[in-house]
């Protein structure tokens, strides 16, 4: 009898040690708004998480409310989380709630937003003053290809939350990008008018709509975010439009020709995860992250648009996995429950349970460590791949853009600039835009092409020269097959 005791005691004392599976740190967030960027910010933070079992996290949403959000970081401190990531509604109004978590000694990630001051952590986010910039100049652009007329240049902003850092300094960097061009000598004639769209896009369609019905159609539109962009093109139609994010939606709706470009602004979720994990674990780690931003305009919203879709399905992927493992973690928590009380019946029945449970904890550890990690890796990695593309298109476009009227660009030449060999090279420009190479290069030559066409006096024959097509008749072939119509000189 006295050793089947010590033998129950010891089993005890194994099954208590099996639960270090359960996380030991709770990471509380903050989120202001619950709209399509902050669900992809949550869906790579949950992505991310996998690799991080000992982290848990406890999601809140203030839909708006600066009041809400700061009382809920207020509960958070309560709770004594191990770590905060916020993503501040307004900066100045929720700034003194985040000062109050970090001098209790909680770390705070903020994230997307910047509050005034310096009490927090870490700061990952975009430069949205670089985009207000991006803004400017797609508007000058735009500005450029109308000519001279007497009439301003109306450009309406529908801008997002009012006293929201991005807002602020989106309108901030296009006011003064502007401002630098007409200082350039451009004497741009450019009229700014700003409406409140409050990052929502039947918010936009209202205020759009209700702008109409008193100001003719603007020359363009500018949104601090795709879907009020979406939104003002349902209510102004017809007009060239610009948005923020570059994510699914604004990516379809720039295919679906009912926006024109976008400006990326990465939510980096699976970032602000590792941030965490690094400040929780005392590991090194960067204070402040500034993510970049590009235009992103057809040409690359297919490729952008494919990957958006295989990441979309791998997240899907991801947390098909996540449940699985999780049912699992339940049903032997369980088992154990249930052994513990079979022990108080009877301790024979209760060695034979533990048998059972220690056997099926095996092979579910094995289940998971052979099939389910070893494809949680192979997603990682298909993801990590798809941000590479992103940034090879970019390189891609600026070396293309750069030669179009150099006679010697060739597959050869553009593989020697991207250091590829001709097979790397006709695989890479494959993958991203669906495209050989030399079918890459002659669509950005006839884009160019019919840039010139309309904002310069060159005529066709000029054009055709100056891009390198073999003679005018063959431009113009292959201007009709891309275009649907025959060139025409302004």
């Amino acid at each position: 009898m006295r050793n089947i005791i010590i033998s129950t005691f010891v089993l005890l004392l194994f099954l208590t040690g099996c639960s270090t599976r359960q996380p030991q740190y709770r990471i509380g967030v903050s989120q202001c708004l619950d709209d399509a960027w902050r669900q992809k910010m949550n869906y790579e933070m949950e992505r991310e998480l996998l690799l991080h079992p000992d982290m848990t996290l406890s999601r809140r949403i203030a839909y708006g409310s600066n009041e809400l959000q700061c009382a809920q970081i207020d509960s958070f401190i309560k709770e004594r989380v191990d770590l905060l990531i916020v993503s501040p509604n307004e900066a100045k109004q929720v700034q003194p709630a985040v000062t109050r978590a970090y001098r209790a000694g909680i770390p705070v990630i903020v994230a997307d937003r910047r509050v005034p001051g310096d009490e927090w952590t870490a700061f990952i986010g975009g430069d949205n003053y670089k985009v207000g910039r991006l803004m400017a100049h797609w508007v000058m652009e735009k500005w450029k290809k109308r000519g001279t007329v007497s009439k301003p240049f109306v450009v309406l902003e529908v801008a997002g939350l009012p006293g929201s850092t991005p807002a602020t300094l989106r309108h901030k960097g296009m006011i003064e990008g502007i401002e630098e061009a007409k200082g350039e000598g451009l004497e741009a004639k450019v009229e700014v008018q700003s409406v409140m769209g409050r990052w929502y896009q039947e918010n936009a369609y209202e205020v759009v709509s209700a702008y109409l019905e008193t100001h003719p159609l603007p020359d363009v539109i500018v949104a601090h975010n795709d879907l009020m962009a979406i939104g003002a093109a349902e209510a102004a139609g017809g007009v060239p439009i610009m948005g923020v994010d570059g994510i699914h939606p604004g990516l379809q709706a720039i295919v679906d020709g009912k926006i024109e470009c976008s400006a990326t602004y990465s939510s980096r979720g699976d970032m602000i995860i590792d941030a965490a994990a690094r400040i929780i674990h005392k590991e090194p780690y960067v204070r402040d992250t500034v993510l970049e931003t590009a235009l992103v305009d057809i040409t690359a919203a297919k490729p952008m648009l494919k990957q958006d879709e295989a990441i979309t399905r791998d997240l899907e992927t991801l947390h098909l996995f996540q449940t699985q493992t999780e049912s699992k973690w339940r049903q032997l928590r369980y088992d154990k429950t249930l052994l513990i009380t079979w022990l108080i019946v009877s301790i024979a029945l209760f060695l034979l349970a533990a048998g059972y449970i220690i056997a099926n904890q095996v092979k579910l550890q094995q289940e998971i460590k052979q099939e389910i990690l070893p494809q949680l890796v192979d997603v990682q990695e298909a993801i990590q791949l798809s941000h590479r593309d992103v940034a090879f298109a970019d390189r891609l476009k600026q070396a293309v853009d750069d030669h179009l009227t150099d006679q010697n660009l060739s597959v050869e030449y553009l593989g020697s600039m991207l250091q590829l060999s001709r097979t790397q090279l006709f695989r890479r420009v494959k993958t991203v835009t669906g495209k050989g190479p030399l079918d890459y290069i002659r669509e950005r030559r006839l884009i160019r092409a019919d840039q010139l066409l309309h904002t310069t006096d060159m005529t066709i024959q000029q054009v055709a020269l100056e891009l390198c097509f073999s003679s005018p008749g063959y431009f113009t072939k292959c201007y009709k097959e891309y275009f649907g119509h025959l060139p025409s000189a302004r």
